[in-house]
């Protein structure tokens, strides 16, 4: 299995200009966000899995890749443990 600092080097390969944030486990996925320059796409849809066992680098989509409010709840968890 892919560790998680791994799996962040690939995504900061992947988008070297993107502000990334520490992801969440999901699915098999290690899923981030990543806020990056792009002034097309904003901060409207910035997130990106890692596989954890492959390690493919993919965008993700809270609608069509997953359940939005487990997502949601995931990620705000880890912002509390974070002290965000």
């Amino acid at each position: 299995m892919l560790a998680e600092q791994d799996a962040r080097i690939l995504v900061e390969r992947a988008l070297p200009k993107a502000h990334i944030t520490s992801p969440i486990s999901y699915r098999g996925l290690y899923v981030f966000q990543a806020f990056g320059p792009d002034p097309e796409e904003g901060n409207s849809d910035p997130f990106i899995s890692v596989n954890q066992e492959t390690g493919e680098v993919k965008d993700f989509s809270v609608i069509t890749d997953g359940d939005p409010y487990e997502l949601t709840a995931l990620f705000l968890a880890k912002q509390n443990r974070e002290g965000r």
